[in-house]
């Protein structure tokens, strides 16, 4: 979860100046790093150059030292950038996987994420098995054009192995100018084979979510919330708008493997669902605590579950977390991430930029939010493993046509224990007339 923010002004040239004169006398010291040719910085997968970033350094020590989370001194940061020559290395010593730096491409990349608009293939990914995951492709994107399928496996982008790459570096790769193109080798489970395609890079604009009335007979509608970019509040407002209008009497909101965004949206959506009031706290190195409250006006109040996984974190856990404390609706799933830190985004001089682990948060009714103590579903249900899901669609797949991107994207409950749990909750409820659950 993130905030965006230029960085500071003020004295910062001259204190940079003075550490400069210090940092650069040690530095000539230090042994001469071997150089690296033909490497890009920020290429995936690349050895960082030291003693390159000097002044990049500089920079991220005087942010760091000024907005870290935990008090943390000048010579512990000196002496991490002295001993590991890189600014990543350094921000090693924080001991905070969350506080990092990114390239200017990769820190492009993250602004891009959250704008929601990018040239790419329209494809969300995540790491499953260990391996680079497509989770679903986008509709009507080249992605899914092209018959890539949520579980797919990419093991090469551009002829360069995925093995053992970072999230952000395989994005960093399918990214790029529109009309351009990306060869993907991608494994499949169902058949199972080894594709290769290539793909046409186009603009893509992002939606945060994906709806549709999941039980007419009922009311129910499912709406599917993808990450918290600047649009996701916008978004959530006309999905379940057009559900409304089709006579929604319940609602499930999915937030599993969706592993949060901005802040602001994450009140902006936490507030369309439940009463006024806190919707979270923030509390900084100061140890102050600040509470952020609900943001325009409620517009459902009709019963609704919010449905986790081991996958849903950060901003995803404060809108759960905000909707659970205020009884606004019933938590189905497993429990949740356990990601309770705000990062701020910098730029830096030079392009690249720092997201800076800088509070914490607490969910409305006070609780932190930790890998020990994450967001605890009402209602617990397993997912069916990957071997149960494979079993009963190789049943399914026997004498049927050929499954499509589309297919895969309307979740069938029959494969889904805990969209079929939620579903029976809130047939339940509309049933028996139960109103929504409110705190007073």
């Amino acid at each position: 979860m993130s905030v965006d923010r230029n960085g500071r002004g003020g004295s910062r040239s001259g204190w940079l100046a003075a550490l400069g004169v210090a940092l650069a006398v040690m530095v000539a010291f230090a042994v001469a790093a071997p150089s690296v040719d033909g490497v890009q910085p920020g290429d995936p997968g690349a050895e960082q150059p030291k003693f390159r970033d000097v002044k990049t350094a500089l920079e991220a020590m005087y942010l760091v030292k000024g907005e870290f989370y935990k008090p943390v001194s000048l010579s512990t940061l000196v002496k991490g950038y002295l001993s590991e020559g890189t600014v990543p290395g350094m921000l090693g010593v924080l001991g905070d996987p969350y506080t990092r730096y990114m390239s200017p491409k990769e820190f492009q990349t993250l602004r891009d994420d959250s704008a929601g608009v990018f040239g790419g293939i329209g494809i969300l990914v995540g790491i499953r098995d260990e391996q680079i995951t497509i989770i679903s492709p986008i509709e009507n994107t080249p992605g899914m054009r092209a018959g890539l399928m949520p579980g797919d496996h990419i093991v090469e982008i551009d002829g360069v192995s995925t093995a053992g790459m970072a999230l952000d570096g395989a994005v960093s790769m399918m990214r790029g100018e529109p009309g351009t193109p990306v060869t993907l080798v991608v494994e499949r489970r169902y058949p199972a084979g080894r594709l290769t395609m290539e793909i046409v890079r186009d603009i893509i604009d992002a939606p945060a979510t994906r709806g549709y009335m999941l039980d007419r007979s009922s009311g129910v509608g499912y709406v599917e919330l993808r990450t918290f970019s600047q649009k996701a509040g916008d978004d959530i407002e006309t999905e379940v708008g057009k559900l409304l209008d089709q006579g929604m009497r319940g609602l499930i909101l999915d937030l599993r493997y969706n592993g949060g965004g901005l802040v602001t949206q994450a009140v902006e959506v936490s507030s369309k669902f439940m009463p006024s009031g806190a919707v979270m706290h923030v509390r900084g190195r100061d140890g102050q605590k600040k509470t952020l409250y609900t943001v325009g006006r409620r517009m459902s109040d009709v019963p609704m579950v919010v449905l986790v996984n081991e996958y849903t974190a950060s901003a995803s856990e404060i809108v759960s977390g905000a909707l659970q404390d205020t009884k606004a609706a019933i938590i189905v799933g497993v429990p949740t991430f356990g990601k309770g830190l705000v990062q701020t985004l910098f730029p830096l001089s030079d392009g690249s930029g720092l997201a800076v682990t800088t509070q914490i948060y607490l969910t409305a009714g006070g609780r932190e939010i930790t890998p020990d103590s994450p967001i605890r579903p009402d209602v617990e249900v397993n997912a069916l493993t990957p071997e149960e899901l494979e079993a009963i669609r190789s049943g399914q797949a026997k004498g049927d046509e050929p499954t499509t991107a589309e297919d895969l994207l309307r979740i069938d409950p029959a494969l889904d224990p805990q969209l079929r749990k939620a579903l029976e909750i809130l047939i339940d409820q509309i049933e028996s007339g139960q109103p929504a659950r409110s705190a007073a």
